[in-house]
């Protein structure tokens, strides 16, 4: 069985990640890909810092690797940029070694902003007159818009408990029409779910 490695940022994505990975796989019928733990690693700018030996850690694992982050530090230029820079030094490191990098622009509940039914089924508190943003990508501070979009100052958005249980919910028929970030994570699912480790 192929096997597959999730490296995330940190606590939530370390669930939801895996099951969008899952969902993903599934619904192009690929059920024989073994999905490891996922992998806390933390921020963009600590994975820039740390990259080499984060990556040739995460390579004694002898799996296909599929980072997925955030993109929003304004101390950095483009996404497509900033992974080729990755993978050009993955690829010094360990030549041909099957990675990809995953960049949600800002983060990863700009998913949820994106999808707003999915949203409102797992909070149906939101005011049902409370327009969600029309350019979800544009937004930076997705978690915060969803905790003040709650009228119960005591439901804030939660990582570690809401993040999975909207994650279950996403169109991914949806997100792929709306966001070229999650059609470049699915792409990347894809194509690692084929891959080969070098020998």
């Amino acid at each position: 069985m192929r096997r597959l490695l999730p490296m995330v940022e940190g606590h939530g994505e370390d669930r939801a990640v895996p099951l969008l990975i899952r969902r993903i796989l599934e619904a192009q019928g690929i059920y024989d890909v073994e999905l490891l733990s996922a992998q806390r690693k933390g921020e963009y700018p600590t994975v820039v810092r740390d990259f080499n030996k984060l990556f040739q850690a995460a390579t004694l694992v002898k799996a296909p690797i599929l980072w997925v982050m955030d993109f929003d530090s304004k101390d950095y230029d483009f996404p497509v940029k900033e992974a080729q820079h990755l993978l050009a030094r993955a690829e010094s490191l360990r030549r041909g070694w099957p990675i990809k990098i995953a960049f949600l622009v800002k983060e990863y509940e700009t998913l949820f902003l994106i999808d707003e039914a999915a949203t409102r089924k797992v909070f149906p508190d939101i005011p049902a007159k409370m327009p969600f943003p029309k350019n979800p990508e544009s937004i930076r501070g997705a978690k915060e818009w969803l905790s003040k979009a709650r009228p119960d100052a005591g439901k804030a958005y939660k990582p570690m408990v809401d993040q999975a249980k909207i994650t279950a919910h996403l169109d991914l028929d949806l997100l792929r029409a709306r966001s070229s970030d999650f059609a470049h994570l699915e792409r990347a699912v894809l194509e690692l779910a084929r891959a080969d480790i070098p020998t």
